[in-house]
């Protein structure tokens, strides 16, 4: 467990642990999880740094291209590697038979608009484990594809995070503030107030409750 540069260890109230990290290197096909990771201001280092474009240059989406989630992404000694169901690595070729989209081939996403961090993409989504059993977890995708998925203390209920709206968090060295509830998906999503490292197994804190509570 790492503490805080600018915070005391005990800061805040324990509400949980980190239970998983996962990165997803290209934006809309699956990830890979780890162990321990860097965290900017833009969120997990490396994360959704990539995106599908066709041959135009078009950026595109999991709602353009639903072939996306079939696909893996994981970034190798720094580099995008993107593999198929079966576990083939794609190149350019490979990946435009795989999803379908003729010239279609991965780019840098800040290239592109569509890098997290700005008003479209948040940089963190954070959820907690059985929140489908919490508050609005029957109109929410049950696989969310977040980013840091916690193990709530005992006398939280699952889906907890969601009252956490305007809260700042201690996570490793990371101090986050809840930002908002998504739309359609489980958990909230968080900004990054203090970038540094998270890891699982690091205890959560609630360091600022959210206005009014």
């Amino acid at each position: 467990m790492h503490a805080s540069p600018t915070l005391p260890p005990d800061a805040g109230e324990v509400v949980g642990r980190v239970a998983r990290l996962a990165r997803y290197p290209l934006r809309s096909a699956g990830g890979e999880d780890l162990r321990a990771v860097a965290c900017t201001a833009d969120g997990l280092e490396g994360d959704r740094a990539h995106v599908l474009v066709d041959g135009r240059g078009t950026a595109l989406r999991g709602k353009d291209v639903p072939a996306l989630a079939g696909l893996a992404a994981a970034l190798v000694d720094g580099r995008l590697e993107v593999r198929d169901a079966t576990g083939r690595a794609l190149d350019d070729a490979a990946l435009a038979d795989a999803t379908g989209v003729p010239g279609a081939r991965a780019a840098a996403a800040a290239e592109h608009g569509a890098a997290p961090g700005g008003d479209a993409v948040a940089p963190l989504h954070v959820v907690s484990e059985g929140a489908e059993q919490g508050p609005g977890g029957d109109e929410c995708d049950p696989h969310p594809r977040a980013n840091v998925v916690l193990a709530l203390a005992p006398d939280r209920a699952p889906g907890a995070e969601r009252g956490w709206v305007g809260a700042e968090l201690a996570v490793g060295t990371v101090r986050l503030r809840v930002a908002r509830t998504p739309r359609r998906c489980l958990g909230v999503y968080a900004d990054v107030l203090e970038p540094g490292e998270v890891a699982v197994g690091d205890e959560v804190r609630l360091v600022e409750r959210p206005p009014g509570r």
